[in-house]
Protein backbone atom coordinates (compact mmCIF):
# COMPACT_ATOMS: atom_id res chain seq x y z
CA UNK A 1 0.00 0.00 0.00
CA UNK A 2 1.41 3.30 -0.96
CA UNK A 3 0.84 6.45 1.23
CA UNK A 4 -2.43 7.30 -1.34
CA UNK A 5 -3.70 4.13 -0.72
CA UNK A 6 -3.46 4.76 3.12
CA UNK A 7 -5.43 8.52 3.22
CA UNK A 8 -8.12 7.05 0.41
CA UNK A 9 -7.42 7.08 -3.14
CA UNK A 10 -9.84 5.74 -5.41
CA UNK A 11 -10.86 5.40 -8.91
CA UNK A 12 -12.77 8.20 -8.46
CA UNK A 13 -10.45 10.95 -7.65
CA UNK A 14 -7.63 8.53 -10.31
CA UNK A 15 -10.30 9.90 -13.43
CA UNK A 16 -11.09 13.50 -11.71
CA UNK A 17 -6.87 13.83 -12.40
CA UNK A 18 -7.48 13.29 -15.90
CA UNK A 19 -4.11 11.65 -15.73
CA UNK A 20 -1.99 14.33 -13.82
CA UNK A 21 -0.17 13.56 -11.11
CA UNK A 22 -2.27 13.65 -7.76
CA UNK A 23 -1.70 14.67 -4.10
CA UNK A 24 -3.99 15.29 -0.85
CA UNK A 25 -3.26 18.20 1.03
CA UNK A 26 -1.89 17.07 4.38
CA UNK A 27 -1.62 20.89 5.87
CA UNK A 28 -1.87 24.96 4.29
CA UNK A 29 1.03 26.97 5.37
CA UNK A 30 1.18 30.47 3.31
CA UNK A 31 1.50 30.32 0.41
CA UNK A 32 2.48 26.72 0.81
CA UNK A 33 0.97 23.56 1.31
CA UNK A 34 2.53 20.18 2.60
CA UNK A 35 1.17 17.12 0.06
CA UNK A 36 1.69 13.96 -0.16
CA UNK A 37 2.01 12.33 -3.55
CA UNK A 38 2.38 8.44 -4.92
CA UNK A 39 5.98 8.88 -4.08
CA UNK A 40 6.19 11.13 -1.02
CA UNK A 41 5.76 14.24 0.84
CA UNK A 42 6.37 17.46 -1.14
CA UNK A 43 5.83 21.45 -0.18
CA UNK A 44 3.94 23.14 -3.37
CA UNK A 45 3.11 26.36 -3.89
CA UNK A 46 -0.60 27.13 -3.52
CA UNK A 47 -0.03 30.75 -4.64
CA UNK A 48 -3.06 31.69 -6.48
CA UNK A 49 -1.93 33.58 -9.18
CA UNK A 50 0.66 30.92 -9.95
CA UNK A 51 -1.22 27.53 -9.90
CA UNK A 52 -4.23 27.35 -12.42
CA UNK A 53 -6.78 27.12 -10.08
CA UNK A 54 -8.71 29.99 -8.06
CA UNK A 55 -10.06 27.55 -5.34
CA UNK A 56 -8.02 27.91 -1.94
CA UNK A 57 -6.61 24.39 -0.87
CA UNK A 58 -7.41 23.30 2.75
CA UNK A 59 -6.34 19.97 4.97
CA UNK A 60 -7.76 17.02 3.21
CA UNK A 61 -7.90 18.53 -0.59
CA UNK A 62 -7.34 16.07 -3.19
CA UNK A 63 -4.64 18.21 -5.83
CA UNK A 64 -3.17 17.80 -8.70
CA UNK A 65 0.46 18.91 -8.88
CA UNK A 66 2.73 20.47 -11.66
CA UNK A 67 5.57 22.90 -12.17
CA UNK A 68 6.37 26.33 -12.38
CA UNK A 69 9.54 28.27 -14.79
CA UNK A 70 11.74 27.04 -12.24
CA UNK A 71 10.44 23.23 -11.66
CA UNK A 72 9.35 23.55 -8.66
CA UNK A 73 6.05 21.98 -7.48
CA UNK A 74 2.65 24.34 -7.48
CA UNK A 75 -1.01 22.91 -7.13
CA UNK A 76 -2.71 23.27 -10.61
CA UNK A 77 -6.22 22.46 -9.96
CA UNK A 78 -8.26 21.16 -6.14
CA UNK A 79 -10.37 18.80 -7.42
CA UNK A 80 -14.15 18.68 -6.53
CA UNK A 81 -14.61 18.19 -3.14
CA UNK A 82 -17.08 15.61 -1.81
CA UNK A 83 -17.35 16.76 1.56
CA UNK A 84 -16.51 20.23 3.04
CA UNK A 85 -16.58 21.04 7.05
CA UNK A 86 -17.54 24.85 6.98
CA UNK A 87 -17.93 27.46 9.26
CA UNK A 88 -18.59 31.32 9.57
CA UNK A 89 -15.72 32.94 10.09
CA UNK A 90 -15.00 34.91 12.82
CA UNK A 91 -13.15 37.05 11.77
CA UNK A 92 -15.62 38.57 9.17
CA UNK A 93 -19.27 39.13 8.54
CA UNK A 94 -20.84 37.01 7.01
CA UNK A 95 -17.86 35.05 5.03
CA UNK A 96 -17.43 31.46 5.22
CA UNK A 97 -14.31 29.62 6.57
CA UNK A 98 -13.35 26.05 5.14
CA UNK A 99 -12.04 24.03 7.75
CA UNK A 100 -11.23 20.06 6.14
CA UNK A 101 -12.26 18.79 2.89
CA UNK A 102 -13.28 15.33 2.24
CA UNK A 103 -13.31 14.08 5.61
CA UNK A 104 -15.90 10.72 5.52
CA UNK A 105 -16.50 11.35 8.92
CA UNK A 106 -16.79 14.28 11.35
CA UNK A 107 -16.09 13.35 14.72
CA UNK A 108 -17.55 15.78 17.53
CA UNK A 109 -15.07 15.47 20.36
CA UNK A 110 -16.82 16.47 23.88
CA UNK A 111 -14.22 15.38 27.36
CA UNK A 112 -16.14 14.00 30.51
CA UNK A 113 -13.67 15.70 32.62
CA UNK A 114 -16.31 18.55 32.26
CA UNK A 115 -19.93 18.72 31.60
CA UNK A 116 -21.40 18.48 28.86
CA UNK A 117 -22.41 21.27 27.11
CA UNK A 118 -25.41 20.61 24.96
CA UNK A 119 -25.88 24.08 23.27
CA UNK A 120 -21.53 23.94 22.00
CA UNK A 121 -22.75 19.56 21.50
CA UNK A 122 -25.46 20.74 19.07
CA UNK A 123 -23.41 23.49 17.20
CA UNK A 124 -20.06 21.18 16.51
CA UNK A 125 -23.17 18.93 14.73
CA UNK A 126 -25.14 21.30 12.43
CA UNK A 127 -21.81 22.15 11.17
CA UNK A 128 -20.26 18.29 10.94
CA UNK A 129 -23.76 17.39 9.33
CA UNK A 130 -23.73 20.44 7.09
CA UNK A 131 -20.42 19.01 5.65
CA UNK A 132 -22.12 16.27 3.86
CA UNK A 133 -19.56 13.96 6.05
CA UNK A 134 -21.19 11.38 8.64
CA UNK A 135 -20.99 12.50 12.26
CA UNK A 136 -20.10 10.47 15.31
CA UNK A 137 -19.94 11.57 19.17
CA UNK A 138 -16.56 11.01 20.81
CA UNK A 139 -16.57 11.01 24.15
CA UNK A 140 -12.88 11.00 25.75
CA UNK A 141 -11.44 10.50 29.05
CA UNK A 142 -14.21 8.54 30.10
CA UNK A 143 -11.45 7.22 33.33
CA UNK A 144 -12.21 10.80 34.84
CA UNK A 145 -15.57 10.49 34.73
CA UNK A 146 -18.31 8.78 37.95
CA UNK A 147 -21.06 7.71 35.43
CA UNK A 148 -19.75 7.81 31.49
CA UNK A 149 -22.92 5.96 30.31
CA UNK A 150 -25.15 8.61 31.90
CA UNK A 151 -22.99 11.08 29.81
CA UNK A 152 -23.71 8.91 26.42
CA UNK A 153 -27.30 8.87 27.16
CA UNK A 154 -27.59 12.46 27.27
CA UNK A 155 -25.43 12.60 24.13
CA UNK A 156 -27.69 10.48 22.59
CA UNK A 157 -30.52 12.85 23.04
CA UNK A 158 -28.25 15.33 22.01
CA UNK A 159 -27.47 14.24 18.46
CA UNK A 160 -29.58 11.72 17.14
CA UNK A 161 -28.47 9.52 14.28
CA UNK A 162 -24.87 10.09 15.27
CA UNK A 163 -23.19 7.14 17.16
CA UNK A 164 -21.97 7.53 20.67
CA UNK A 165 -18.34 6.76 20.96
CA UNK A 166 -16.82 6.28 24.85
CA UNK A 167 -13.00 6.18 25.11
CA UNK A 168 -10.27 6.55 27.47
CA UNK A 169 -6.88 7.13 25.62
CA UNK A 170 -4.54 6.93 27.78
CA UNK A 171 -5.84 3.61 29.17
CA UNK A 172 -6.22 2.25 25.78
CA UNK A 173 -10.17 2.08 25.87
CA UNK A 174 -12.67 2.72 22.91
CA UNK A 175 -9.81 3.07 20.48
CA UNK A 176 -11.01 -0.30 18.32
CA UNK A 177 -14.24 1.92 17.86
CA UNK A 178 -13.05 4.91 16.51
CA UNK A 179 -10.67 3.00 14.38
CA UNK A 180 -13.85 1.30 12.69
CA UNK A 181 -14.76 4.89 11.93
CA UNK A 182 -11.32 5.38 9.77
CA UNK A 183 -11.81 1.57 7.89
CA UNK A 184 -11.49 1.18 4.70
CA UNK A 185 -9.08 4.53 4.79
CA UNK A 186 -11.24 6.73 5.62
CA UNK A 187 -10.63 10.33 6.96
CA UNK A 188 -12.40 11.37 9.87
CA UNK A 189 -12.09 14.88 11.40
CA UNK A 190 -11.96 15.80 14.62
CA UNK A 191 -13.52 18.78 15.81
CA UNK A 192 -14.14 20.07 19.17
CA UNK A 193 -12.51 22.90 21.92
CA UNK A 194 -9.11 22.83 23.50
CA UNK A 195 -7.88 20.32 26.25
CA UNK A 196 -10.82 17.63 25.34
CA UNK A 197 -8.14 15.21 24.09
CA UNK A 198 -8.28 15.06 20.14
CA UNK A 199 -4.36 15.27 20.16
CA UNK A 200 -3.92 12.70 23.00
CA UNK A 201 -6.45 10.51 20.76
CA UNK A 202 -4.21 10.91 17.71
CA UNK A 203 -1.07 9.94 19.68
CA UNK A 204 -2.49 7.37 20.97
CA UNK A 205 -3.62 5.39 17.55
CA UNK A 206 -0.75 6.38 15.72
CA UNK A 207 1.21 5.15 18.62
CA UNK A 208 3.73 8.25 18.94
CA UNK A 209 3.81 11.24 19.83
CA UNK A 210 2.34 13.13 16.43
CA UNK A 211 0.39 15.96 17.98
CA UNK A 212 2.02 17.83 21.11
CA UNK A 213 0.09 17.77 24.07
CA UNK A 214 -0.75 20.17 27.33
CA UNK A 215 -2.78 19.65 30.28
CA UNK A 216 -5.84 21.48 31.15
CA UNK A 217 -6.38 23.95 34.03
CA UNK A 218 -7.69 21.89 37.00
CA UNK A 219 -10.18 25.11 38.02
CA UNK A 220 -12.14 24.76 34.64
CA UNK A 221 -11.04 21.76 33.05
CA UNK A 222 -10.16 24.06 30.07
CA UNK A 223 -7.11 23.38 28.02
CA UNK A 224 -4.81 25.85 25.50
CA UNK A 225 -4.12 25.69 21.96
CA UNK A 226 -1.53 22.56 21.42
CA UNK A 227 -2.90 22.48 17.78
CA UNK A 228 -1.73 25.48 16.35
CA UNK A 229 -2.74 23.68 12.53
CA UNK A 230 -5.16 21.66 10.65
CA UNK A 231 -3.21 18.55 9.60
CA UNK A 232 -4.16 15.04 8.04
CA UNK A 233 -2.35 12.28 9.62
CA UNK A 234 -2.65 8.57 8.75
CA UNK A 235 -3.22 6.12 11.07
CA UNK A 236 -1.50 2.27 10.70
CA UNK A 237 -3.67 0.16 9.53
CA UNK A 238 -6.67 2.24 9.21
CA UNK A 239 -7.42 5.65 7.54
CA UNK A 240 -6.45 8.98 8.54
CA UNK A 241 -7.56 11.88 11.18
CA UNK A 242 -7.50 15.41 10.74
CA UNK A 243 -6.64 17.32 14.06
CA UNK A 244 -7.91 20.72 14.34
CA UNK A 245 -7.28 23.71 16.73
CA UNK A 246 -9.41 23.96 19.19
CA UNK A 247 -12.57 26.04 18.63
CA UNK A 248 -14.46 27.27 21.82
CA UNK A 249 -17.76 28.72 19.64
CA UNK A 250 -18.40 27.63 16.10
CA UNK A 251 -20.48 29.55 13.74
CA UNK A 252 -22.79 27.57 11.87
CA UNK A 253 -22.92 29.09 7.61
CA UNK A 254 -25.47 28.31 5.49
CA UNK A 255 -26.39 25.56 7.30
CA UNK A 256 -30.09 24.30 6.81
CA UNK A 257 -29.50 20.74 5.72
CA UNK A 258 -27.22 20.45 8.96
CA UNK A 259 -29.52 22.48 11.14
CA UNK A 260 -32.29 19.76 10.15
CA UNK A 261 -30.30 16.57 10.47
CA UNK A 262 -28.85 17.52 13.87
CA UNK A 263 -32.70 18.50 15.30
CA UNK A 264 -33.73 15.38 13.14
CA UNK A 265 -37.08 14.90 15.90
CA UNK A 266 -38.13 18.54 15.51
CA UNK A 267 -37.41 18.35 11.66
CA UNK A 268 -40.04 15.46 11.58
CA UNK A 269 -42.37 17.21 13.53
CA UNK A 270 -42.31 20.72 11.57
CA UNK A 271 -45.17 19.86 9.42
CA UNK A 272 -47.46 18.26 11.75
CA UNK A 273 -48.13 21.77 13.01
CA UNK A 274 -51.49 23.43 12.66
CA UNK A 275 -49.90 26.21 10.56
CA UNK A 276 -47.21 23.80 9.09
CA UNK A 277 -46.46 26.26 6.49
CA UNK A 278 -45.08 29.22 8.84
CA UNK A 279 -44.81 28.06 12.65
CA UNK A 280 -42.11 29.25 14.35
CA UNK A 281 -42.64 26.55 17.20
CA UNK A 282 -43.23 29.92 19.94
CA UNK A 283 -46.82 31.09 20.92
CA UNK A 284 -48.56 29.11 17.75
CA UNK A 285 -51.48 27.15 18.72
CA UNK A 286 -51.12 23.48 18.17
CA UNK A 287 -47.49 23.63 17.57
CA UNK A 288 -46.57 19.81 17.42
CA UNK A 289 -43.04 20.63 18.08
CA UNK A 290 -43.65 22.84 21.05
CA UNK A 291 -45.80 19.95 22.34
CA UNK A 292 -43.05 17.70 22.35
CA UNK A 293 -39.82 18.60 22.41
CA UNK A 294 -37.93 19.41 25.39
CA UNK A 295 -38.25 23.23 25.69
CA UNK A 296 -34.35 23.85 25.99
CA UNK A 297 -33.49 21.97 23.25
CA UNK A 298 -36.24 23.62 21.16
CA UNK A 299 -35.06 26.99 22.46
CA UNK A 300 -31.74 26.15 21.25
CA UNK A 301 -32.70 25.07 17.70
CA UNK A 302 -34.42 28.53 17.20
CA UNK A 303 -31.66 30.63 18.35
CA UNK A 304 -29.28 29.03 15.73
CA UNK A 305 -32.63 28.94 13.11
CA UNK A 306 -32.86 32.89 14.10
CA UNK A 307 -28.42 32.94 13.75
CA UNK A 308 -29.22 31.43 10.02
CA UNK A 309 -31.99 33.68 8.85
CA UNK A 310 -29.74 36.60 10.35
CA UNK A 311 -27.11 35.33 7.83
CA UNK A 312 -29.34 34.73 4.79
CA UNK A 313 -30.62 38.42 5.25
CA UNK A 314 -27.39 39.78 5.66
CA UNK A 315 -25.75 38.38 2.66
CA UNK A 316 -29.03 39.23 0.39
CA UNK A 317 -28.03 43.16 1.42
CA UNK A 318 -24.40 42.52 0.48
CA UNK A 319 -25.26 40.98 -3.21
CA UNK A 320 -27.92 43.75 -3.93
CA UNK A 321 -27.05 46.07 -6.45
Amino acid sequence: MNALEALGIDTGWQQAAHGQPLGRVVQVDRGECEVVTSQSMIRASSDSQRAQDSVAPVTGDWVTIGTDLNQNPILEKVLKRRTLLVRRDPAEHAQPQALVANADVVGVVCSLDRRLNPAQLERFCVVGWQSGAEVAVILTKADLCQNPHKQIRQATKLAPGAPVLLTAALKGEGLQQVQQLLKPNRTLALLGPSGVGKSTLINTLTGEPTQAVAQVRASDSKGRHTTIARRLIPIPHAGSIVDTPGIRAVGPWDAWEGLAAAYAEIDALDGKCRFAENCWHQGEPDCAVRDNVDPARLKRYLALANELADQDLARTRHHKP
